[in-house]
């Protein structure tokens, strides 16, 4: 794959991540993914298990990485989407205490 694609894919499979993906999912891939060295095999499973609920949209996009075997791809997708998601919560949290405030 080249840059241009990887920088494509990685949005692609973000954007769906942010949109499918609960506070666990995110919990699971932190402590079981994201910089961890597994093998395939059991990278699979642990996806399969998150992904179990997910649109079939977002799983074939991982297993289309997975097939690239492009770890250091899906580790920079969940980096990212776990920090986008962290931000996003910080600023419902911000505006809650506004609100709450009267400001």
């Amino acid at each position: 794959m080249n840059v241009l694609n990887d920088d494509f894919l990685i949005e692609m499979v973000e954007s769906l991540i942010i949109s499918e993906f609960e506070e666990n999912d995110y919990l699971i891939i932190d402590q079981q993914v994201i910089d961890v060295d597994i093998s395939p095999d059991e990278l699979k499973k642990v996806l399969e298990r998150v992904l179990k609920s997910k649109s079939q949209s977002l799983k074939d996009k991982i297993a289309l990485v997975l097939r690239e075997g492009r770890q250091d791809l899906l580790n920079t997708v969940f980096k990212r989407a776990k920090k986008r998601h962290k931000t996003r919560m910080a600023l419902r949290f911000i505006m809650f205490e506004q609100d709450e405030m009267g400001e």
